[in-house]
C-alpha cells in the first residue's frame, strides 16, 4: 500500500515505538476531504496504524469522538477514559473537577493536583496519537499526560491521507536541525517584526520567552510535537501585537489581513470565509482575539492546501495562531487555537545583541 512508507516511519521514527509499548490511537468520525476506498476514514487510518504496529508487539487501543469540535476544546469525557490510568476518572469525579476540566475553567492550583495524582501512578499508556480534523493539542487532556511525563504524545489535527504519501516522508533529520535552529534564534529575541504582502507589518514582544522546536521526533516522556513535524514556534507577550499582518492564499497573500492592537485581534479585513466562524468565537470568548503564537515552517515536504497542519510547516512561512497558549509558555487558556498562515514574510527578530532575518521573504536563513 502507497502509506506503508510513512506509517512505518510514523511508528519507527516520529515516534519511536518499542515492543512492549503501549500505544493509545484518538480519532474522531469527521471524514476525510479526500477519499480512498482502501483507508476511506480516520478510524480506518487508525486501524492500519494499529496492525503495523502490532507488527512491532506494540500494543494499540483505539478511542473515536464525533467530529465537528472547534479547535482548542477539550475531547470527551469517555476519551480522558480511555487514555488515562484506572482510577483517574474517580479521582476526577471525587474532587468534582470534570466539568472544570472539561470547559477549562480549571484553576492552576486544581491543574496542580491532578497533576500530583497523575505523578503518583504507574499503569499508564507509553504513547498518544491523536487522528482529528480539528486540534486537541492545546487542551488539558494533552497537557497533563506529558507535563506529568505519562507518556509522549503526537498530534495529527487535520489529518488527510494525501499526508502520509507526501509530506510525512520528509527528510526528518534536516526536519529536526532547522526546527531547533529556528527554535535558539526565537528564544534569544526580544522583539519580532513579520513583514508581510502588502507592506503591512506586525510587531510584538517576544521578552522572557523560550522558543520549541516540533521536530517531528518525539522519542521521549513527556514530548510532544504536532505530525507532520516541522516549525519552531513561541508564545508571544500578550498584550504587546501592534499593527497589521496579511494571511490571504499563496496565490494572493494580501488579500486578507488582520489588524492587532493592545495584544489582541481587533479587526479582520478582506472578508475571508472564515470570518463568520472567528466572529461566533469571539462573541462566545473575548480572550480568544489574543495572540498566542509565532511559528516559522521548517518542512521541505509540506505544500500549500487546506489542511493548516500542513501548511503551517512549509519552508520558509511564518505562522501567527490566536487563542490558547497556555500549553507553551503564554498566559491565556480558552477553549480556541487557531493558526494562520503568511506567504512569502520576513520576520525580523531584534535583541540586544542586534537583529536578524531569521526568514527573509520566505527564505529560512537558518538550519
Amino acid at each position: 500500500m502507497k502509506y506503508d512508507q510513512a506509517i512505518d516511519s510514523l511508528l519507527d521514527i516520529n515516534l519511536a515505538c518499542k515492543a512492549g509499548e503501549r500505544l493509545a490511537i484518538v480519532t474522531d468520525d469527521a471524514p476525510f476531504a479526500g477519499s480512498d476506498p482502501d483507508v476511506p476514514t480516520r478510524v480506518a487510518l487508525a486501524e492500519l496504524i494499529a496492525a503495523k504496529a502490532a507488527e512491532r508487539k506494540v500494543e494499540t487501543t483505539i478511542s473515536t469522538y464525533p467530529g465537528g469540535q472547534q479547535s482548542g476544546a477539550e475531547p470527551p469525557l469517555h476519551v480522558f477514559e480511555a487514555v488515562y490510568p484506572a482510577g483517574f476518572m474517580e479521582y476526577l469525579k471525587t474532587e468534582q473537577l470534570a466539568d472544570k476540566l472539561i470547559d477549562k475553567t480549571i484553576t492552576a492550583d486544581e491543574v496542580a493536583k491532578l497533576e500530583k495524582y497523575l505523578s503518583a501512578g504507574s499503569d499508564s499508556i507509553d504513547v498518544l496519537l491523536v487522528l482529528s480534523a480539528s486540534s486537541i493539542s492545546h487542551t488539558n487532556f494533552r497537557r497533563l499526560l506529558t507535563r506529568t511525563k505519562i507518556a509522549r504524545a503526537a498530534t495529527m489535527p487535520g489529518v488527510e491521507l494525501e499526508m502520509f504519501a507526501g509530506v510525512m516522508t520528509a527528510d526528518w533529520k534536516l526536519v529536526e536541525s532547522r526546527s531547533e535552529a529556528a527554535a535558539t534564534a526565537l528564544s534569544a529575541a526580544d522583539t519580532a517584526e513579520v513583514h508581510s504582502a502588502g507592506g503591512r507589518v506586525l510587531r510584538f514582544s517576544l521578552a522572557g520567552r523560550d522558543g520549541t522546536a516540533d521536530t517531528g521526533i518525539i522519542n521521549k516522556p513527556g514530548q510532544f510535537g504536532n505530525l507532520p513535524g516541522g516549525e519552531g514556534f513561541i508564545a508571544p507577550i500578550e498584550g504587546t501585537a501592534e499593527g497589521e499582518l496579511s494571511v490571504g492564499p499563496p496565490e494572493d497573500p494580501a488579500r486578507w489581513w488582520f489588524r492587532f492592537a493592545g495584544g489582541n485581534l481587533v479587526e479582520v479585513l478582506g472578508d475571508p470565509p472564515f470570518l463568520p466562524k472567528l466572529d461566533k468565537v469571539f462573541e462566545t470568548h473575548p480572550v480568544a482575539r489574543n495572540l498566542a503564537e509565532l511559528g516559522v515552517g521548517t518542512n521541505e515536504k509540506a505544500q500549500p492546501c487546506d489542511s493548516v497542519l500542513e501548511s503551517e510547516k512549509i519552508l520558509g512561512t511564518v505562522h501567527l495562531a490566536v487563542g490558547d497558549n497556555a500549553g507553551f509558555g503564554g498566559n491565556v487558556s480558552v477553549p480556541f487555537h487557531q493558526d494562520y498562515i503568511v506567504y512569502g514574510p520576513t520576520l525580523i527578530l531584534k535583541s540586544a545583541e542586534g537583529e536578524t532575518r531569521l526568514v527573509d521573504e520566505g527564505t529560512l536563513t537558518v538550519g
